[in-house]
């Protein structure tokens, strides 16, 4: 009978602990997509979304969904897959703006903690798992690459997931589940690029070598696995190039090939220091960046009593790290796949590691942190004092509601931080399973949901561009595309802006901008501070009696960042706003 009763109370325990661990899962994706979705169009295009943006606009208004062109001119830079998710979400809902830019990589970072959580279920249990997806939905690299219209959430997402596929499958390696495993990596590969698949084969290496399953790799069935996906992978580029129109000279197979295998061995740009990534990923673990620290630290001191999965994870980190850092080119956000790996060793540090030594440098960690998180704090709710003296001495403007968001922010931040603390220690008193890094999660949620979700958008006003190219946009709105030019090259994020139904005209040297303005008729040059003193006098002295638009500028922007300011030169009327100035409030500080 004792035996019955023990039975059905551990199947109750066991039925509770499954509901509590769907709940937690179903919190953090929540959470996850808050943060990555809550207003997430508010900001102007930044940096290189323009190019995904852009490229997906002129797919659609020439419904050629296979040779991506900026301007009317090939861009295969990079794989067609990301451009195709934001494509279909544009047909889908009939707008393209920042938010279906963004969305694909907010999914995709969505998936990265999916599968974190997952991999950390099954190699350690489910609270390293969520935990780990915890660490990683606030970590502020991550989240920024998450809500930024680019590839590389994608290229993490794929990563993660190829590699918790693996762990799922890993007794029972048939053909079908290596075919899964390749198509997610080269499937992946069409989001960014080969790493997509180096980088998972890499991490599963540690474990075929230590198990002697490295034999599998010998299969037939593998190779032919591995065939099909190299076959995927490489069809989009072979349609593009058998379709290719006789005006387009760009090859996705030779841009793959450069992108891909020639960077890698003999870079040809972003050649960042060998050392890069030894300073680069405790930056990208920010805020966690202690604990991180300290984890490696205390899993390096217990090592002899690791168990086989948190040595596989380690071994893990390392091949990533170093296969990035042997690449000759080098950028920062290039090593971000390695972040949900990162979460992980946190997470098993903190949650899962009990020898003495080690669990005092978690208690260390978690101390440091909880004082990292205080000096946040306190930052926003000084923030109205600290503000005062850039604002009396550059002319700063800085909105009232950045101000009220700051001290909204601290005070939340404070609240969480104090209610979850009680429950922490009233858990430690029952033996409830809530962890003592849950009050300095909690508080991550916080700043992090404040910053992105609120503060981001606030800062948006001092952004000049996108109202700037607004502006543009209706002032041109009745000339042909081919009467407005861009001198010397097109920028990706302005053609967005402009929308406009066809290629503009290029217009690379000075020569070529004097012959566009003798056409004579309508026309408009648009150009950067920094490259107007390059055209001729007499084109300059003849724009003079035209108005023209500036970007506007501030005061305390620095010099190198007005020289980046837009202006519009109109020649032969052609604005149908001409009689009225065209040059935005702030102007003479732009110039």
């Amino acid at each position: 009978m004792n035996h019955g009763r023990n039975g059905l109370e551990a199947s109750v325990d066991g039925t509770t602990d499954a509901m509590g661990a769907k709940r937690g899962l179903l919190l953090l994706l929540a959470t996850a997509g808050m943060l990555s979705l809550w207003g997430l169009g508010g900001r102007g295009l930044w940096a290189a979304e323009g190019r995904w943006a852009e490229v997906t606009r002129e797919m659609l208004l020439t419904r050629d969904f296979f040779h991506p062109m900026i301007a009317g001119e090939p861009y295969f830079d990079k794989p067609l897959l990301t451009y195709w998710f934001r494509a279909g979400l544009a047909l889908v809902t009939g707008v393209l703006n920042e938010f279906i830019v963004r969305l694909p990589s907010a999914i995709a970072g969505i998936v990265a903690i999916w599968a974190t959580v997952n991999l950390g279920t099954r190699l350690w249990s489910a609270r390293v798992g969520r935990l780990a997806g915890w660490f990683l939905v606030t970590t502020y690299a991550f989240l920024f690459w998450s809500r930024t219209g680019t590839a590389e959430a994608e290229n993490a997402a794929v990563i993660i997931l190829a590699v918790a596929w693996y762990w799922s499958r890993r007794d029972r390696l048939s053909f079908p589940a290596t075919l899964v495993f390749y198509l997610i990596c080269f499937v992946g590969a069409l989001t960014k690029g080969l790493t997509a698949v180096a980088v998972p084969v890499i991490v599963v290496l540690p474990d075929m070598v230590a198990e002697r399953r490295w034999r599998l790799l010998l299969r037939p069935g593998h190779v032919l696995a591995f065939g099909i996906g190299l076959l995927v992978y490489l069809a989009p580029f072979a349609y593009a190039s058998f379709s290719q129109p006789s005006s387009y000279e760009s090859s996705g197979l030779g841009l793959a090939f450069q992108e891909n295998v020639l960077r890698y061995f003999r870079p040809f740009d972003h050649k960042g220091p060998v050392y890069l990534y030894v300073y680069q990923l405790p930056v990208l673990m920010l805020p966690w960046t202690p604990v991180f620290v300290l984890a490696v630290v205390g899993i390096v001191k217990g090592w002899k009593r690791l168990d086989k999965h948190t040595r596989w994870l380690v071994w893990a980190i390392l091949s990533v790290f170093l296969f990035f850092t042997f690449s000759g080119s080098r950028r920062s956000y290039y090593i971000l796949p390695i972040l949900p790996l990162c979460a992980l060793l946190m997470s098993v540090f903190v949650g899962w590691v009990r020898q003495r030594p080690v669990k005092q440098l978690c208690q260390r960690g978690l101390a440091i942190q909880r004082a990292v998180f205080i000096g946040v704090i306190a930052f926003e709710l000084a923030l109205p004092l600290i503000l005062i003296l850039p604002q009396h001495m550059t002319g700063l403007k800085v909105p009232l509601s950045l101000d009220v968001a700051g001290l909204v922010i601290g005070v939340v931040a404070v609240f969480v931080g104090v209610v979850f603390s009680e429950l922490a220690r009233r858990a430690r008193l029952s033996g409830s399973p809530l962890h003592s890094a849950g009050p300095l999660v909690a508080v991550a949620v916080v700043l992090l949901a404040g910053y992105f979700c609120w503060q981001q958008e606030i800062l948006e006003v001092n952004r000049t561009e996108r109202p700037f190219a607004r502006q543009l946009q209706k002032e041109i709105a009745y000339l042909p595309p081919e009467r407005v030019a861009m001198y010397p090259k097109p920028d990706a994020n302005l053609l967005f802006y402009l929308g406009t139904e066809g290629p503009v005209t290029v217009l690379e040297t000075a020569e070529r901008v004097g012959g566009f303005v003798e056409r004579g008729g309508p026309s408009v040059i648009i150009t950067q501070q920094r490259y107007a003193a390059g055209l001729p006098n007499e084109i300059i002295t003849s724009a003079q009696r035209q108005p023209s638009l500036h970007e506007q500028g501030h005061r305390w922007e620095s010099k190198s960042s007005k020289q980046e300011k837009w202006v519009a030169w109109f020649w032969g009327d052609a604005s149908p706003l001409a009689a009225t100035t065209r040059v935005n409030e702030g102007g003479t500080d732009a110039q």
